[in-house]
């Protein structure tokens, strides 16, 4: 890279004047930067799942480069086209403000504090590194591109360690084991080098619809025949592993998400009003069906996976009702006194919404869905040629998972928050298509 950058300066010094040398030879030191500066970032996406093996007192390799990364990015090259330029500030400017809106609204209650709240104000901060490093790293469709291949190698080892300690090959740090909820006592239901199944469904979500929708051309050897079917072959070894029904559901509702987004932008005025319409029949009749036979369908449900499930979902349930008493009495978020008497429920119920609510609110509420709106907002816009056209379809599916997967599990996690800022990268990358590569364009 270094000698194609240095034969390019002196073209540029042959062809045109000083000026035009002297900006050229620039922008190449900027691109040699740039390329240095991805690749310590591609190593810290790979190392996401390895969170837990600390390299230096209580922190992980990718503790210590997500704030490196976010404070380098000063020294990124800027961005030709001015107006994704433009944009690319706005979207900043506005994660920035939603972002500060969830941070305040949660650490708020703190204020009753008799000493300074540093583990919380320090996991707010943290978090920020996480959301933030996709979206200044990612800046067209080359590194969107190579970020979807380190999301898909992410997800098959998070998939694969939780099959290969069920089966007793692999030890970890902290190992979690259950009864089988396949009836097979040789393969208990266990959890991989991801703490939560919620965080592996997000994953799964994504990388699922990406598995249908892209090919070799804009994933490489991870699209072809031979990688696809390793790929599926991961996933599925790591399902049976972790025998989660939040990852099974989630990626199947992603998977249906994406095609119904597809048909839709394919559809013709009247069958597109057609979808629309039988969607919002279904938004009707489902609240009623819920009503009618909403104890026998959530009974069956919670039955899936034995007896152990069915304990599993009846807990869950019950940590949902005093979260709804305490907000009963106090809807704006708990107090500090509140919150050291029932911490262990707030900080662990399975539901992210009621644990918004608990922490901060209607603000903390606010701030989290307004981010998701933005990433549904890049994503809802068609792009013109030559980006790929399963890109809007695929941040639908990739934003239904992560829905399913914040309803029955905690979220406001490393991955989630990481997964979040690469979705609202899209929305300057869709502006940045008209200097695709061919292979861009390529299902």
């Amino acid at each position: 890279m270094w000698l194609k950058g240095q034969r390019q300066a002196r073209r540029v010094t042959a062809d045109s004047g000083p000026s035009e040398a002297l900006v050229g030879a620039a922008y190449d030191i900027g691109s040699q930067r740039h390329g240095l500066l991805f690749g310590i970032f591609c190593l810290w996406v790979l190392s996401l799942p390895f969170y837990r093996y600390s390299v230096v007192a209580t922190y992980s390799i990718d503790n210590l480069l997500a704030p490196f990364l976010c404070l380098s990015a000063v020294f990124l090259p800027r961005l030709r086209d001015q107006a994704i330029v433009v944009r690319r500030v706005q979207i900043l400017w506005a994660m920035l403000a939603l972002y500060t809106l969830y941070g305040i609204a949660v650490l708020a209650k703190f204020a009753a504090s008799p000493v300074f709240p540093r583990e919380a104000v320090w996991n707010i901060v943290r978090d920020s590194f996480y959301f933030f490093a996709p979206a200044l790293y990612i800046r067209d469709l080359r590194t969107l591109r190579i970020m979807k291949k380190l999301i898909v190698v992410v997800a098959v080892i998070g998939g694969l360690s939780a099959f290969l300690v069920a089966l007793g090959v692999i030890r970890l740090p902290v190992e979690r084991f259950a009864e089988s909820r396949i009836g097979e006592g040789w393969l208990p239901k266990s959890i991989g080098l991801f703490s939560s199944y919620g965080d592996l469904s997000i994953l799964y979500g994504f990388v699922a619809v990406l598995m249908v929708s892209h090919g070799r051309e804009a994933l490489g050897f991870l699209g072809s025949r031979v990688g696809k079917l390793g790929v599926w072959l991961a996933l599925l070894l790591g399902l049976a592993g972790s025998q989660s029904r939040n990852m099974l559901f989630g990626t199947i509702l992603a998977l249906c998400a994406y095609w119904g987004w597809r048909r839709l932008q394919t559809a013709t005025g009247k069958q597109r009003n057609a979808i629309i319409g039988l969607f919002l029949a279904g938004m009707v009749v489902l609240p009623g069906i819920m009503v009618a036979f909403g104890s026998d369908i959530v009974e069956r449900i919670s039955q899936m996976g034995g007896e152990r499930a069915e304990h599993t979902a009846v807990e869950r349930l019950e940590s949902y009702s005093q979260a709804l008493a305490l907000l009963a009495v106090e809807p704006l978020g708990v107090s500090y006194e509140t919150y050291r008497k029932w911490q262990p429920l707030i900080e662990h119920i399975h539901n992210m919404w009621l644990r918004l609510l608990l922490q901060g609110g209607p603000l903390a509420v606010a701030g989290v869905a307004g981010l998701i709106w933005l990433a549904f907002k890049g994503g809802s816009k068609q792009a013109a040629p030559p980006l790929l056209p399963v890109e809007p379809p695929l941040i639908i599916g990739a934003i239904v998972a992560l829905f399913i997967a914040v309803e029955f599990y905690g979220g406001i996690s490393s991955t989630m928050w990481l997964m979040l800022g690469t979705l609202i990268s899209f929305n300057w990358v869709r502006m940045n298509s008209s200097t695709a590569s061919p292979k861009d364009s390529a299902p």
